[in-house]
């Protein structure tokens, strides 16, 4: 099974709606038994719930629910286990490579990953308005399509 893993800072906002959306397609279609997911955080505070605005978006536009999700910082494991980890922002690509440069080859800028060159961190929603996380839910519903249809 190949394993994804989607990394952003907090993983309360970004990563587990990202997650999320990619286990809806990947169920869609029929591809949920063949690619697992997950999600976590550089700066993850463990246990942490997904910010109230990522949840309300995520189940009022997508109905998909987020109020079991619970933050997770990006472990060892994580790193050796996936075959693809796909992160929101040039820091958190260069921080894992830092520290993992031997998983180098296997971390990607989602923006980078579908083929976007230009303005490639998806931008961070936290602390700010439910129009701002629904923008950013659709921004990465349009950039997981194109995932989901190159792998």
């Amino acid at each position: 099974m190949k394993k994804i893993v989607f990394v952003c800072t907090g993983n309360t906002c970004r990563s587990p709606m990202a997650e999320a959306l990619f286990r809806s397609m990947l169920e869609e279609k029929g591809l949920e038994d063949e690619i697992s997911v997950s999600s976590a955080g550089i700066y993850a505070f463990e246990g942490d719930e997904a910010s109230s605005h990522a949840i309300d978006v995520m189940q009022n536009e997508y109905g998909i629910d987020l109020t079991r999700h619970r933050a997770r910082v990006l472990y060892d494991d994580d790193i050796k286990e996936a075959n693809l980890i796909l992160v929101m922002t040039k820091h958190h690509k260069e921080m894992i490579a830092d520290v993992y440069p031997e998983a180098v080859s296997k971390v990607h800028l989602l923006k980078e990953y579908v083929g976007l060159v230009d303005d490639t961190d998806v931008s961070d929603p936290f602390g700010q308005d439910y129009d701002t996380y629904k923008r950013c839910a659709r921004e990465l519903e349009d950039l997981l399509l194109d995932v989901i249809d190159k792998i």
